[in-house]
């Protein structure tokens, strides 16, 4: 979609792009070097300039300290991913 609004030739500053939940910043950051199935990369038309990470202030002290690890949670990126909650904060 972002390509297509560069190609319509409307002068863009800036975007932000959201990813709701519990999103790592790598997978993000990666679709910027992706080449699709035409060799067009997202880096191409855009420049990634900085990820921002937003936390819930009220919830991310006790968040910091549980040992709940990401599968009981459902929030594991792989079947060995076998970090904890707060490793992943």
């Amino acid at each position: 979609e972002l390509a297509q609004l560069a190609a319509q030739g409307d002068e863009l500053d800036h975007v932000v792009v959201e990813s709701s939940g519990i999103s790592e910043p790598l997978p993000v950051a990666e679709t910027f070097t992706f080449r699709d199935g035409n060799g067009i990369s997202l880096g191409d038309v855009a420049k990634l300039d900085s990820l921002v990470t937003v936390v819930d202030g009220a919830t991310f002290p006790d968040e910091l300290h549980v040992m709940d690890d990401l599968r009981s949670r459902g929030w594991e990126v792989s079947e060995d991913d076998e970090r904890t909650v707060s490793q992943l904060l």
